[in-house]
C-alpha cells in the first residue's frame, strides 16, 4: 500500500514513541471483619482459571512474487535497526538479501536466497546465524562479482568514516544489484565526504539507492550533510533511507518534496519509476518473527 505522508505525519508514524504499556487494575473486594470465619465456612470461593497468554500472530516477509515487478522488502527483526536490511526479489522469484540483521530463523520462514551480501561486518549489517543457515553464494564485505539467473551483483570499495579507501580491505563496500532492468545500490555505511570519480563510473545510473543520513559511526550528521552530498552526487531516482534521525527525515522531506510510504514492501519496475530523480521512499517494517 502506497501513501503520501506529510513530514509531521511521517515522523509520528516512523519515530513515534512506543505505545504505553497498560496495567490492568483489579477491583478491591470489600470484606467485613466480623463473621469472617463464618463466611469462609459457608461460602465456596471459585477462582477463575488464569487464561493462557496468547501471542500476536507472526508478520513475515513475502516469499513468493506474483506481482510482475521487482519486490523490495524490509526484513530485519531488530527493533533498533529496522531499515538496514532488505530482500530484493526478481520478477521470476529469485531473492537476494542485503545486509541481513536479526533475521528470522529458517524454521520460521525460509527466505531461500540465491545470494546474501553484507556491505561490512558490523552486526546491524551482518547476521552470522542467518548466513550459516543457507548454502547460497555470499559476498561478505569484499570485492566480488556474481551472476544468478536474475541478478548481476557486484561490490565497490568505499570507506565507513573517511576518505581513506583500501580496495582489498575496505571498511565498507557498496553493493550493486542489476535485476529486471533496474540498477539498485545499497551504500552500506559509507562515510566519505564525497564519491570518487572511479566509484561514480562503476556505479553508473542508479535507479534506487539505500543510503544513510545520520550515523555517528560514520561521522555523518544533519549538520555536516555528508549523506546529502553523497546522494546528490549519485543522483538516483529513488532514495530509501537506512540510518537516519528525525531531523534527517524532516530535511529529506523538505528538500526533496515529501516522502512516499509503503507498507513493508515496494513493488516496482523500470517502466513504473517516477519521473526525475531524488524521490524519497520509506518502506515500513512491522515484521514479527516470534
Amino acid at each position: 500500500m502506497r501513501k503520501m505522508v506529510s513530514a509531521l505525519l511521517l515522523l509520528s508514524l516512523v519515530f513515534g514513541v512506543a505505545g504505553c504499556s497498560g496495567t490492568s487494575s483489579v477491583p478491591k473486594t470489600e470484606t467485613t471483619a466480623s463473621s469472617s470465619a463464618e463466611t469462609e465456612a459457608s461460602v465456596e470461593t471459585t477462582v477463575p482459571p488464569t487464561p493462557s497468554p496468547t501471542s500476536s500472530p507472526l508478520i513475515l516477509p513475502e516469499t513468493q512474487n506474483d506481482s510482475g515487478k521487482v519486490r523490495i522488502q524490509t526484513c530485519s527483526g531488530s527493533r533498533t535497526y529496522k531499515f538496514t536490511s532488505y530482500m530484493i526479489t526478481s520478477v521470476e522469484g529469485e531473492t537476494a538479501v542485503v545486509d541481513p540483521t536479526s533475521m528470522p530463523k529458517k524454521s520460521v520462514v525460509d527466505l531461500n536466497p540465491v545470494a546474501i551480501v553484507s556491505t561490512h561486518g558490523h552486526p546491524d549489517h551482518f547476521d552470522e546465524q542467518f548466513n550459516s543457515s543457507y548454502e547460497c553464494p555470499k559476498i561478505l564485505f569484499a570485492l566480488d562479482d556474481m551472476t544468478t539467473n536474475s541478478f548481476h551483483i557486484f561490490t565497490i570499495a568505499s570507506s565507513h568514516a573517511d576518505d581513506n579507501i583500501v580496495p582489498d580491505n575496505a571498511t565498507n563496500y557498496i553493493a550493486v544489484f542489476e535485476v529486471d532492468g533496474l540498477r539498485i545500490a545499497h551504500m552500506g555505511d559509507i562515510g566519505q565526504t564525497s564519491l570518487t570519480e572511479e566509484q561514480l563510473e562503476k556505479l553508473g545510473k542508479i535507479d534506487i539507492a539505500f543510503m544513510q543520513f545520520d550515523n555517528s559511526y560514520s561521522d555523518m550528521s544533519v549538520e555536516n550533510k555528508k549523506g546529502f552530498t553523497l546522494i546528490e552526487q549519485l543522483n538516483p531516482t529513488i532514495i530509501i533511507p537506512t540510518h537516519y534521525s528525525e531531523e534527517a527525515m524532516t530535511m529529506l522531506s523538505d528538500t526533496y518534496g515529501g516522502v512516499t510510504e509503503f507498507d513493508n514492501l515496494l513493488e516496482i519496475s523500470a517502466d513504473t519509476l517516477p519521473d526525475g530523480t531524488l524521490h524519497v521512499y520509506h518502506i515500513t517494517n512491522t515484521h514479527k518473527y516470534r
